[in-house]
């Protein structure tokens, strides 16, 4: 489930081993002919297949438990072959062999079930934006088993660069994984990213224009992966509805982004969609970060909220739970121009809409007046309770996006038996 694949911080390639073994690669581009942050994943000798590979592992994971007999039966696999693949991934430790299931009423010997290891791997999330940095640790099952949140003002510069390894460092040594099963670092900022070439085409939050992955890698000894952080928090809330779903994430943070999943995929269009933050809401309004007057964004951003809050989205709802008359009003009318938004968004894709970000954390359990506030504008019967609905992510959506860009490719090919890392020389 990707809106784009770009150019990881790594390039991946094939090279000949001494032993002449056909091996992947994966090398930092700026440091390829030192062999500095070499990883070696070797396939050699299981004499599997990736595409069967995927369509195996997948079966285990959703089933949560399967036997050979399963296996074969699902995905018409001879015994053989099934046995192959699963000796594959238990060298791997990608599964487990399970309790035995009971016998059938007729006797015999109980077949073996097996199931994933969750933690068999790893992916690192990180949530870029102009006051601090959030990072986590998930395994492949979406679990957070480490995070970690540093104040420090995004800069331009060498230093701060210097401070993402360290960052990462830091958190891997916090969490106590292995890091040779880590898969890489997903790296989450507010500007758009060019599928192309992997340079972000569009960035006037925080002065991103122009980097790619292996810039904000240089000091990272991981894979990287960069992403828009809309479609990151998107990915998180998507993550495990269905090849066939359709829905519409819209963040609202600290700026207004969107992520389309259309089919089971997340939509780009021509290079940019989900762009909700720059609907025209008010003509000749109030100025946008983009230059241009009367979108969403500062309308619905949270610093709406927290502004009159001591900077907190938090504070801002204990005092509309309070009764605050002030607090009343401002959300009144930020929820008036909501909800011609999300009347918008939902007439152009008639899909479910699900609100997220600082303020969305915030929703659940308070939708029915700004539900009310999207029928009274709506052409169609269809009531709002049906479709819209709060984040299911209350924390850190965000970087575990950002991070599940890896688990991701890991599913597509749970493939290689060994990641080793190359001394440095």
């Amino acid at each position: 489930m990707q809106r784009h694949s770009g150019p990881l911080h790594a390039v991946p390639g094939w090279v000949s081993t001494p032993d002449g073994i056909l091996s992947a690669h994966i090398v930092r581009p700026a440091t390829a002919g030192r062999l500095e942050g070499l990883f070696v994943a070797s396939t050699a000798g299981t004499g599997t297949r990736s595409e069967t590979r995927r369509v195996v592992y997948s079966f285990i994971h959703e089933q949560g438990m399967a036997t050979k007999q399963d296996i074969a039966s699902a995905l018409s696999l001879s015994l053989p072959t099934v046995s192959k693949y699963l000796s594959h991934f238990l060298a791997c430790g990608f599964i487990e062999k399970k309790a035995k299931l009971a016998s059938g009423e007729h006797g015999g010997r109980s077949p073996v079930a097996y199931a994933c290891i969750p933690h068999a791997r790893y992916a690192i999330g990180l949530d870029i934006n102009a006051a601090r940095v959030s990072a986590v640790v998930i395994t492949l099952d979406q679990e957070v088993v480490h995070r970690r949140r540093t104040v420090r003002r995004f800069e331009r510069t060498p230093e701060y660069l210097r401070f993402l390894g360290a960052e990462v460092e830091e958190l891997v040594r916090e969490s106590g994984v292995d890091r040779c099963a880590i898969l890489g670092v997903g790296i989450a900022i507010p500007g758009l990213v060019s599928a192309r070439t992997g340079e972000v085409f569009y960035g006037k939050v925080i002065d991103v224009l122009g980097m790619s992955a292996a810039d904000f890698g240089a000091h990272l000894e991981f894979p990287c992966h960069l992403a828009h952080d809309s479609d990151a928090a998107g990915l998180a809330e998507f993550w495990g509805r269905g090849a066939n779903s359709n829905a519409f994430y819209i963040s609202l943070g600290n700026s207004v982004g969107g992520s389309v999943l259309l089919g089971g995929e997340i939509y780009s269009g021509d290079g940019v969609a989900g762009e909700v933050g720059h609907l025209l809401v008010v003509p000749g309004g109030k100025r946008c970060y983009c230059g241009q007057r009367g979108c969403l964004d500062p309308y619905c951003n949270a610093t709406v909220l927290s502004a009159m809050a001591d900077g907190s989205v938090d504070n801002f709802f204990l005092l509309l739970d309070s009764g605050d008359a002030k607090a009343e009003a401002v959300w009144e009318k930020y929820t008036d121009i909501l909800a011609g938004a999300l009347h918008d968004i939902r007439t152009i894709f008639g899909c479910r809409i699900i609100l997220g970000g600082d303020v969305g954390v915030h929703l659940a359990g308070r939708l029915a007046p700004l539900e009310a506030k999207v029928d009274a504008l709506s052409f169609r019967e269809d009531p709002a309770a049906d479709y819209l609905q709060a984040c299911r992510h209350r924390t850190e959506s965000i970087a575990t996006g950002a991070a599940l860009h890896f688990v991701d490719q890991f599913r597509h090919d749970p493939g290689a038996p060994e990641v080793t890392r190359v001394v440095r020389r």
